[in-house]
């Protein structure tokens, strides 16, 4: 397995685990989670210079969409350019 497809495999792993994480903290569906992750985590690649941190952005702003902590819960967030 090349490194590139093996770094990519741990963060696949990475990501699950978060998301099964968020949706016991939360006491949400798994699928929701999932669902809101993949959101934020694709807004953030789309914006983000450094992409060493998308995942715990991604993990902070799902948690607080699940929780109805700051803005709503309808869709990801998105901010200014």
């Amino acid at each position: 397995m090349t490194d590139a497809a093996q770094s990519k495999r741990k963060s696949q792993e990475s990501d699950e685990t978060t998301i099964t994480k968020l949706a016991k903290q939360t006491h949400a569906d798994v699928d929701v989670v999932r669902r809101f992750y993949e959101e934020e985590v694709a807004a953030l690649h789309n914006e983000a210079n450094v992409k060493g941190f998308v995942g715990v952005i991604a993990a902070r702003r799902v948690r607080q969409r699940l929780l109805g902590v700051g803005r709503s819960t309808h869709g990801p967030r998105r901010t200014a350019k």
